[in-house]
């Protein structure tokens, strides 16, 4: 039985995932770094260490070197990629089977609905409106996409969501009590 964690990945979807977790590592570790409006020392408070933040430095100085490394290696595997191994983001793989790929949406979208009800973070982006309530509506379709599209195969146009719900949930966390 084939399982999409055993299967070798394709050269495009291998580039664009590296491309994805590059800009990911990177985009996180250097805000990690930085650390703008103390956004370490806000998570540190609200798990009560008093503020200890080098743990979190110390995860963003690594994902600030790793990252970037990662980035190259997937533009380098897209510059590289030739013919039938050029990118396109609709390009099938094995999906999952269609129970597990069922299941696994429902608890995504089951999820979802509890965060929007229960997290202050989602509901403070919604009241405020304009722009921190389309990144937290848009970071939510968008991972949501992402499993669905994982789910049935695309792992392309899944990676491609994967880095919208990251971006979305950056711009999410830096617009907080902004407006």
């Amino acid at each position: 039985m084939y399982t999409l964690a055993s299967q070798q990945m394709s050269a495009p979807d291998s580039a664009l995932f590296d491309l994805t977790w590059g800009l990911g590592a990177t985009a996180m570790g250097w805000v990690a770094l930085i650390n703008p409006r103390g956004i370490l020392e806000w998570i540190a408070l609200r798990r009560g260490n008093g503020g200890k933040v080098w743990p979190g430095r110390l995860a963003g100085g690594v994902l600030a070197v790793v990252g970037p490394v990662e980035l190259i290696k997937g533009i380098h595997h897209l510059l590289a990629s030739k013919g039938s191994e050029h990118l396109t983001v609709f390009h099938r793989t094995y999906g999952f089977s269609p129970v597990l790929g069922g299941v696994m949406i429902v608890v995504v979208v089951l999820a979802a609905v509890h965060a929007w009800r229960t997290n202050d973070f989602l509901q403070e982006a919604w009241t405020a409106g304009g722009l921190p309530r389309a990144c937290a509506v848009l970071a939510t379709l968008a991972a949501l996409s992402f499993v669905t599209f994982t789910v049935f195969g695309y792992l392309a146009a899944g990676m491609l969501c994967c880095a919208l719900t990251g971006v979305a949930a950056a711009g999410l966390v830096l617009l907080r009590n902004r407006v």
